[in-house]
């Protein structure tokens, strides 16, 4: 079976190819194996990523509306506290001018109402600024 060293030398080279082939196809199994668990570990940081944006969204909705409802309870106390400013402002203008002419009180009507109409449109402007800086945001 073996007559010559050439024999030999193909027996040991078909050996060292059986083992090369054998060796190739354990590695690739093992590549396999790796892109495997690397996908099933993006997919998994995939889900957690959407869970998380899921979270924030539904966060930011719950801020939204929290802003909603107190944009509207602030203007319904801003009502509230306008008349009862008003009522207060109106007894102390009462005691307070009870004793000057009726000429004397209307000049003090008239400032009075003219300061209210200045303080209400800067009032305005600085709501606008405040809308315009929340647009930006």
């Amino acid at each position: 079976m073996l007559d010559t060293s050439k024999d030999i030398l193909y027996l040991v080279i078909s050996f060292c190819i059986l083992w090369l082939t054998v060796f190739l196809c354990w590695a690739i199994y093992y590549f396999g194996k790796v892109l495997k668990n690397t996908n099933e570990v993006v997919e998994e940081f995939r889900l957690r990523i959407d869970a998380l944006t899921d979270a924030v969204d539904f966060i930011r909705h719950k801020v939204d509306q929290l802003s909603s409802v107190m944009t509207v309870a602030t203007s319904g106390m801003s009502g509230l506290v306008k008349k009862v400013a008003s009522k207060k402002a109106e007894s102390f203008f009462n005691n307070a001018t009870s004793d000057m002419s009726g000429v004397a009180k209307a000049a003090v009507r008239k400032a009075t109402k003219a300061m209210v109409k200045k303080t209400k449109k800067t009032t305005k402007k600085v709501a606008k600024k405040k809308t315009a800086k929340k647009k930006k945001k």
